[in-house]
């Protein structure tokens, strides 16, 4: 039924926005009934000029007739019930610039609608020709940009040109798939369409995120930090996420420009992840398999991965649309004859994916031809448990092993002969299965059976555990505890291939120095051999030999390093200088002011005590690093790391200790610093003749004023 009378608050409304539109509609958001008022008359009067039942229905059909042909189809995609309902929302307004036609001619109008009450909504229409056609010609001035940014929509899924003074933007779009997703080519607001639009199309994990950085002040604030923003976000399409980049930076020429870019970069994400996540793969196993096949099933379509030159050097590509077709030409050239049929069998797809179904991986071996004579190799097949479209094939080269094996069969000698064999070497040796744990022992000395372990057993690591707590010496025990736990032991064999230990056993009531010593056998990946060799005697030699040498090189005197000890300090930097590694450094000089007055008055004892106590002085001061006597009334320091950082602070504590203790009205010695220059020093001696020379100058003013 048609309305012929609005409650006086909508008047009142309509009324407020009489002074900017030139025609208003309000509809009754119910049953989508509507008045027309036409705005005229000095006074802004409404005039009804027209209602119906339903302004939805009247739109398309009015559209036919009066909006501009080539506009049509925008304006009656845009101007929808639902489109405007949900921009309405919350408040918000809804804006819509098109062209209509009148007497043939396009003329441009402007609409806004507002939500006035639960149940009314109030259009306005605005005459906005003159005003758009003012931005026209001055859009006409930047054609060559406009131009630039066409042809780079070629490029982009979307290009947005927005002026940021008054919101208004333009699109230009390459994309039809994206155009249906609700963008379109002018709009009156950026900011608030592309809320809108992320609300609606971006991915849940990304939307909160992407709608903070496209916030007007916080994209702007970005663009002045950088120049430019970029921003990665999935979107949804046709209900699935794909990875798009967004790129703004404000136009050259014109700081209210800002231009916006939006690219599909789905396929490049997903391909770098994808190399990335193989790469990985191929890098880990890269130290065990000379070539590894990543193989999509379903296509035949295959990635190689290769570390191996001579591996390489067959002409198997990185990349190949048949690895089952691919493989079987390489068999035929490269396999010794003997062994091709079977290998064929193998490789067949229908046989391996068969064997994968029923026992999850497969390997086997055969002789293939490289560099120029037949190797044993072993190829390795497995299905990842949460990828059912795609196998992978590592080929190893165990030709030494096989050999190996060989040749220990043809003399009919076992392994436990070779660890035998060893162990007279070793107090004990275990092989041990890292898959399952169990191991067996291998031992020659009836010192380390008292320990009771057994020859064979079940879990290495868990009984290892048990074992160091009752026999290695307590103050080994942390550390071992730490080192033979699994995880640890393995990490530091894959990577180094071997390691090292040594701690003290507690064998016959007393603590022995012993060496444990594990390596992963490269023919071998299933097992580790640790060895343990009884190192006591060897191992005191060694400590008392550093006795003696730190004997050697300390002053009996003042305890300090002396002379021998300077000497090799010296020649060490010097090597290091020489190799181009040494760090920063400084050489302090000392020497005593009176020790002969004191010696001729006092007696030697007093002077002894005279050294003892100046030695005292520099050692508190300079307390993290080395001290050498280097002559009966000469000292020297090199400063390093620490002590070479606070060099000034500890040179001022040195004046005032000097000054605190003078001895007959002078300091109790004269002193000098220098510092290594890398760009002129060769030596040590070079950075100690300018000490010594700078100490010779405090000496002289010590003697000066002592005057």
């Amino acid at each position: 039924m048609k309305k012929e009378n609005q409650p006086l608050s909508f008047a009142s409304i309509a009324l407020a926005l009489a002074n900017d539109y030139s025609r208003l509609f309000v509809i009754d958001s119910d049953d989508d009934s509507y008045i027309e008022y036409l705005i005229d008359g000095a006074e802004k009067e409404l005039i009804p000029v027209s209602s119906e039942d339903n302004f939805f229905e009247a739109v398309p059909r009015d559209a036919k007739e009066q909006v501009w042909p080539e506009d049509q189809a925008y304006f009656l995609s845009a101007f929808q019930k639902e489109t405007m309902m949900t921009a309405l929302e919350n408040g918000r307004s809804f804006s819509l610039t098109y062209r209509l036609n009148l007497n043939g001619n396009p003329h441009y109008f402007s609409l806004k609608a507002i939500r006035a009450s639960d149940h009314n909504i109030i259009i306005g229409v605005q005459d906005v020709d003159a005003r758009k056609r003012k931005e026209l010609e001055s859009e006409d001035a930047n054609r060559t940009y406009t131009e630039i940014v066409k042809s780079l929509a070629s490029q982009y899924v979307a290009i947005y040109h927005v002026d940021l003074t008054t919101g208004h933007y333009m699109e230009y779009s390459s994309n039809d798939r994206y155009s249906r997703l609700g963008f379109f080519r002018p709009g009156e607001d950026f900011f608030e369409v592309s809320k809108s639009n992320i609300r609606k199309v971006i991915h849940p994990d990304d939307k909160e995120r992407v709608l903070h950085a496209i916030e007007r002040d916080v994209l702007l604030n970005s663009i002045r930090t950088s120049g430019s923003f970029t921003i990665t976000y999935r979107q949804m399409f046709d209900g699935q996420p794909q990875y798009m980049a967004l790129l703004a930076f404000r136009q050259e020429d014109n700081d209210e420009r800002l231009v916006v870019g939006v690219r599909n970069i789905d396929e490049q994400k997903r391909q770098e992840e994808a190399s990335a996540t193989y790469q990985q793969i191929a890098g880990a196993l890269a130290s065990r398999y000379e070539v590894i096949y990543h193989i999509n099933i379903d296509t035949n379509e295959y990635t190689m991965y290769s570390s191996s030159n001579q591996y390489a050097k067959l002409g198997t590509t990185k990349q190949g649309k048949d690895f089952f077709n691919d493989a079987a030409s390489d068999i035929r050239v490269y396999i010794h004859p003997d062994d091709v049929t079977v290998t064929l069998k193998r490789i067949d797809k229908e046989h391996l994916l068969n064997t994968l179904q029923q026992n999850g991986m497969t390997s086997f071996t055969y002789r293939q031809m490289l560099g120029g004579k037949y190797l044993y190799m072993n190829m390795q097949v497995v299905q990842p448990r949460n990828d059912s479209h795609h196998i992978v094939i590592g080929v190893s080269n165990t030709d030494a092993q096989v050999r190996r094996e060989q040749s220990l069969r043809a003399q009919n000698r076992t392994f436990n002969d070779i660890s035998l064999a060893l162990a007279q070497q070793y107090e004990v040796i275990y092989h041990v299965n890292i898959r399952t744990n169990e191991y067996a022992e291998y031992s020659a000395s009836e010192k380390y059976s008292k320990l009771k372990v057994g020859t064979r057993g079940k879990d290495f690591f868990a009984e290892t555990q048990t074992n160091m707590k009752r026999d290695i010496y307590p103050e080994d025990l942390p550390m071992m505890v730490m080192a033979m736990q699994k995880e640890n032991l393995l990490k530091n064999l894959f990577a180094y291939g071997k390691t090292f230990l040594n701690y003290r056993l507690m064998i016959d009531g007393r603590p022995q120095y012993v060496s444990l010593y594990a390596i992963l056998p490269k023919e071998d990946s299933d097992h580790i051999i640790v060895s343990v060799a009884n190192i006591d005697a060897s191992k005191r030699m060694e400590e008392a030999y550093h006795d003696a040498l730190d004997m050697a090189n300390k002053d009996a005197m003042t305890g300090v390093k002396n002379k021998r000890a300077y000497a090799q300090a010296e020649a060490e930097i010097d090597e290091a200088i020489k190799n181009g590694g040494q760090e920063a450094f400084a050489v302090v000089v000392c020497d005593l002011n009176g020790l002969k007055q004191v010696n001729d008055t006092l007696g030697h004892s007093a002077g002894d005590e005279f050294i003892h106590n100046t030695c005292a002085i520099i050692c508190e001061v300079f307390c993290h690093s080395p001290v050498f006597r280097i002559g009966g009334d000469e000292f020297a320091i090199i400063l390093q790391e620490r002590d070479y950082d606070h060099r000034d602070t500890l040179i001022r504590q040195l004046e005032a200790a000097l000054d605190e203790h003078k001895h007959m009205g002078i300091r109790p010695f004269a002193f000098g610093i220098s510092e290594f220059d890398r760009k002129t020093d060769m030596r040590v001696q070079d950075v100690f003749e300018r000490a010594d020379k700078l100490m010779y100058d405090d000496k002289n003013r010590c003697k000066a004023e002592n005057q």
